[in-house]
């Protein structure tokens, strides 16, 4: 990364993930500015906000804060780090502050938000990352601990930019860990927090009902492995059915977490050891499964469904997740019906409008 470019981008989100990219921005030399709708885990005064954080980027991390979302219409670059189910109450209604000619990039896209925006915003590139740039949680003291950025981000673009310089705008900001796509969809099939959590947060329900501390990986026993196996080998089933080839949940985990591949409970209990595991879910109003159920699985199953491909693990995990929920979590993702995933000929329609070389306007 050359530390002598400085550039400006804005942040949608101040929550963990919101926050640990503006860390490693300021620790790069550019300067990031944050909005969000809440903005409750950093300290404001005035037009600027704090936090403090420790691993990978270690101090206090200050940078400016955005009052005003129409000010995000002032920067050449914005970073989306918002859960999915967030999408339509903050997302949304941005679609009428974005710019022709801005490079907006959704952070762990689910359910191909970057082509929603980009069909909403003619002009506007749009890119999708297929995971987050680290992992990170926020600690009991306020601090938020951040882990090493990921050694390779799967992307993908679309809009009036080549998708080259797309890329080498994620770049300038992050440094070499992008692998561009040619589609939309193989990012966002890459993207492989919905079966984890999925395997993760179905055998711990009564912990996360009680309010209990547990370890998220310290949890992660070989019932979990094979769950959260069986669960990815119908995602990259759906994948295939694209044409795409994808890593393995195991293989993304070693990447990650900078461990050795082999069974998922021994990797899991190896990012334990080495302390990179946070706590899971405290409650059941938690993300992994407000955000990851709808437009995480109950996607999967809609492109399963149109592809012809079976998928009863993960099926079976969404009914069971939405019987204990008491929600109907497939009629929350608004996104389906959006992107037209119904009907004949929605899969090859679909693989057509994801296409990076396509523009967004001839679609």
């Amino acid at each position: 990364m050359d530390r002598r470019m400085t550039s400006r981008v804005a942040i949608v989100g101040a929550g963990p993930v919101g926050c640990a990219a503006a860390a490693f921005l300021v620790q790069a030399g550019h300067a990031p500015a944050l909005w969000s709708p809440t903005g409750g885990r950093v300290r404001r005064h005035a037009d600027r906000a704090s936090f403090v954080c420790n691993g990978a980027v270690n101090g206090e991390i200050d940078v400016e804060w955005l009052a005003s979302p129409d000010r995000l219409a002032e920067f050449p670059v914005v970073l989306v780090c918002l859960p999915a189910d967030a999408y339509g109450s903050v997302l949304g209604p941005l679609n009428a502050i974005w710019q022709p000619g801005q490079h907006l990039i959704v952070s762990g896209a689910l359910s191909l938000a970057p082509l929603w925006i980009a069909t909403a915003v003619p002009g506007v590139q749009a890119s999708g990352w297929g995971t987050t740039l680290t992992t990170t949680h926020f600690q009991a003291d306020g601090g938020l601990h951040i882990n090493p950025l990921r050694g390779r981000i799967d992307m993908a673009t679309l809009g009036p930019m080549a998708p080259s310089d797309a890329r080498q705008s994620c770049v300038d900001l992050f440094g070499e860990r992008f692998v561009l796509a040619d589609n939309l969809l193989a990012p966002t099939l890459a993207n492989i927090n919905p079966i984890a959590h999925a395997a993760e947060v179905i055998p711990n329900l009564t912990r996360m009902d009680l309010g209990e501390a547990w370890s998220l990986f310290g949890h992660f026993t070989a019932v979990v492995g094979r769950m959260a196996d069986s669960l990815d080998v119908e995602r990259r089933a759906v994948a295939q059915a694209f044409g795409l080839t994808l890593p393995s949940l195991r293989q993304h985990y070693a990447r990650s977490y900078h461990v050795p591949e082999g069974p998922l409970h021994t990797m899991a209990a190896e990012i334990t050891r080495r302390g990179m595991s946070p706590n899971g879910p405290a409650s059941l109003q938690h993300r992994y499964v407000l955000e990851d159920a709808p437009f995480g699985l109950a996607f999967l199953e809609a492109l399963g469904r149109a592809t012809g491909v079976d998928t009863p693990v993960l099926s079976a995990s969404l009914t069971l997740l939405e019987a204990t929920y008491a929600r109907d979590f497939r009629a929350d993702n608004f996104l389906l019906d959006a992107l037209g995933l119904s009907g004949e000929g929605a899969a090859a329609a679909l693989l057509a409008r994801c296409a990076a070389s396509t523009s967004v306007a001839s679609c």
